[in-house]
């Protein structure tokens, strides 16, 4: 894997979390906290981290359950967006700008509705909105039946198989007809240390903190921008999620035509062009 993150450091508390900060920045820039997917870690950023380290203070963790952090025995909207906040108050203090994919752009919206005095703004990319919608046990079953047997020879297996949430940029189905970023070779350093738990709270799809989000989309104020890939090639937000995303009181919605619902891994330089004029906006601001 390639070593693009600073030496990680831990974040005590319950559960632990493993956080990787690049310090520095331009004076009167904004912390940037990056926040990633589910069954990701802040390895799914090296490929935007060192871009947004050159101007800005750049904070990336791992969720709970997730990479080097700790397991926990909850894993719902409410726990992650409660971590966030741990990061931010402890390890940013200073008002940050959240950026966050999938699941960590709705811990996002949480985090910036429970504390508007610590979230300059929000970078959403891909939410996936309704919440929560349980995953596939059929999609998921392989993967997590490997996880639990402790087998690497399984979860390479496993790995190779998962099918992808979105096409890959030529088609590709699963992680093992992938190269480069999300090749599966890449893609089982994330997986291996995912707590099975966690796949089955998604499988369950009953999450009794999912009202935290329909809070948040009514009660955030902080400037959004909303990067969405097409819903035909599996980006999460439909036209029914666009129409709530716009109900926010400042909020730009940006599509990635041809892309799913993985845009920083797949195009990265389309996404740094992107948050940049919002970031630009704020600074000015």
């Amino acid at each position: 894997m390639p070593k693009r993150l600073p030496r990680a450091r831990t974040l005590k508390g319950d559960p632990k979390l493993a956080y990787y900060d690049s310090a520095g920045g331009v004076a009167g820039e904004p912390v940037i906290v990056l926040l990633h997917q589910s069954l990701a870690r802040s390895e799914d950023w090296e490929n935007i981290f060192p871009r947004l380290a050159t101007r800005y203070r750049t904070i990336a963790y791992d969720a709970r359950g997730h990479g080097r952090s700790g397991r926990a025995p909850e894993y719902t909207l409410r726990a992650f967006a409660d971590d966030a906040l741990r990061v931010l108050r402890e390890i940013a203090k200073a008002p940050a700008v959240l950026i966050g994919h999938s699941l960590g752009a709705l811990t996002a919206l949480v985090a910036a509705a429970d504390a508007p005095e610590l979230v300059r703004a929000i970078v959403l990319e891909d939410p996936p909105i309704p919440f929560p919608k349980a995953w596939d046990q059929a999609r998921y079953g392989a993967l997590r039946e490997a996880l639990g047997s402790g087998d690497p020879v399984a979860l390479a297996k496993a790995v190779a198989k998962q099918p992808l949430p979105s096409p890959g940029p030529r088609g590709e189905r699963t992680y093992g007809e992938l190269r480069g970023f999300y090749a599966a070779e890449r893609v089982v350093t994330y997986f291996r240390d995912v707590d099975p738990a966690f796949i089955d709270a998604r499988t369950a799809g009953d999450d009794p903190t999912a009202s935290a989000l329909t809070d948040a989309l009514a009660n955030v104020r902080s400037p959004a921008l909303v990067l969405a890939g097409e819903p035909r090639l599996g980006g999460a937000v439909d036209d029914a999620a666009e129409w709530k995303l716009k109900k926010l009181p400042d909020v730009t919605v940006k599509r990635f035509p041809g892309s799913g619902h993985l845009l920083h891994g797949f195009r990265p330089e389309q996404f740094i062009e992107n948050i940049e004029p919002f970031l630009r906006k704020l600074r000015e601001s």
